[in-house]
């Protein structure tokens, strides 16, 4: 059999048996069909001496919610070597229908999950500080299976953006999800900083009562205020008791969300201990100052949308949230009108970087980002392994570097030679393929 693709002499990473050997790997279609010391003839070959080649980073919570754009934050997540994401997250999931009309052909694969505030918005909610009444609560219920039904993966909530959502209304909804095999909520938890602790229990909670999997989204930005070692000594703590708790993180002391949420309702410099100094704005006419009075009114009122970059967090308490064994890596990518954070275009790489100079093995490093996240999302991608899906990335490992910083925040990363989607080359040597190469992914019901 003639293969469609080789690659040789490259240093295979295998994140589930944390190995890695120098061995040639074939492609046929859209799957790995060959690995081993041998050179079978096949149509094209890739030389990636000096190279490494990983499983396709998998990204379990990045945002792609504006569907007019034609797909810039899909291809700064390509180009970083991600070749398999989920969208949605936050509580921001669009309906699948509008997705698979503006979706049709990703740059790659690339699943939604159904978000809690888009199904307020479709049942009429718009003040976010309200509470759903039962005949509303039912209406999402019934929207929801819909959503399930049709392929979404799961609910995501985004309760810090929605503060007074009810438990009645949370419990509903996860009530509907847990009737539906492999799919999971993922939560942007109800507080940051001193009260994240009771927002975690709460989330660890749904899991416990509606023996459901719940995904903490970007675990450290929500608890690196002192509070990351004790909200993952709770996670520990429900796992051990049964209870499925996963959770995630991304490399930055910065998050980064839209001016006119009620994350930046008056009083929020408390819960930081950080004011106006160190909010930068990252899109809009102000991008890239730091905040005043006059440009937080004025953002604020006239461009809610607009993202600001927050610069509150402590790094160390970042890093000791990523390197811990359950946490996968995720972007948490976003972008207003093309502008936002530079996790969107160097979160992979970076987090790379921070796992390897914290001790990490490279096959123990690419496990956060390939197979951990994989499995946390029952996606068959993550694995090096015959069989398994030819999505790949190919990078040096003394040139791998993210280049994307809060100035210039799309800079593409060094260090990326070639990453395959589907068997067919998506990138090589930065540059994109004339057509895109992933799928619309679809949770079968």
């Amino acid at each position: 059999m003639e293969l469609d693709l080789m690659i040789k002499n490259g240093i295979l990473l295998d994140p589930a048996g944390g190995s890695e050997k120098r061995l040639n790997l074939g492609v046929v279609k859209d799957a790995i069909a060959y690995i081993g010391e041998e050179t079978p003839a096949a149509k094209r070959l890739i030389d990636a001496q000096g190279l490494m080649v990983s499983p396709g980073f998998v990204d379990t919570h990045m945002h792609d919610e504006e569907l007019e754009d034609p797909g810039t934050i899909q291809q700064a997540l390509l180009r970083q070597g991600v070749t398999t994401a989920l969208a949605g997250n936050c509580g921001s999931g669009p309906s699948l229908e509008r997705v698979r009309e503006m979706r049709k052909s990703p740059w790659l694969n690339l699943g939604y999950l159904t978000g809690h505030r888009a199904l307020r918005e479709e049942v009429g909610i718009s003040d976010v500080y309200r509470a759903a009444a039962e005949n509303e609560i039912a209406r999402m219920e019934d929207r929801l299976k819909r959503e399930l039904s049709n392929g979404s993966f799961g609910l995501s909530f985004g309760l810090e953006y929605a503060p007074n959502t009810s438990p009645r209304e949370i419990e509903a909804l996860c009530r509907v999800l847990a009737d539906y095999p492999n799919r999971f909520v993922s939560i942007h938890i109800r507080h940051d900083g001193p009260e994240c602790l009771e927002s975690v229990e709460e989330a660890i909670g749904l899991a416990e009562r509606f023996r459901i999997r719940v995904q903490v989204s970007h675990l450290g930005s929500m608890t690196a205020f002192g509070f990351t070692e004790r909200s993952i000594r709770l996670i520990e703590e429900a796992r051990a008791r049964g209870a499925d708790v996963t959770f995630d993180c991304y490399p930055y002391a910065a998050f980064c969300t839209s001016i006119g949420s009620t994350v930046f309702d008056p009083g929020f410099e408390k819960r930081w201990g950080k004011g106006l100094e160190s909010l930068e704005a990252a899109s809009g006419k102000y991008r890239g100052k730091r905040l005043t009075p006059e440009i937080y009114e004025d953002m604020r009122q006239n461009d809610p949308k607009a993202l600001i970059i927050a610069h509150v967090m402590n790094e160390w308490e970042i890093r000791a949230c990523l390197r811990h064994p359950l946490c996968a890596v995720a972007s948490d990518g976003v972008l207003h009108n093309g502008e936002g954070h530079p996790r969107a275009a160097g979160a992979f790489p970076r987090a790379l970087r921070w796992l390897r100079e914290e001790g990490l093995s490279w096959p123990e490093a690419v496990r956060h980002a390939t197979a951990l996240p994989a499995e946390m999302c029952w996606l068959p991608a993550g694995r090096m392994e015959v069989g398994a899906p030819a999505d790949l990335v190919l990078f040096s490992p003394d040139d791998l570097r993210d280049c994307a910083t809060f100035e210039d925040q799309l800079a593409p990363p060094e260090g990326i030679a070639a990453v395959l989607v589907n068997g067919q080359i998506a990138v090589e040597g930065g540059v994109l393929s004339a057509e895109p190469c992933g799928r619309l992914l679809s949770r079968k019901p």
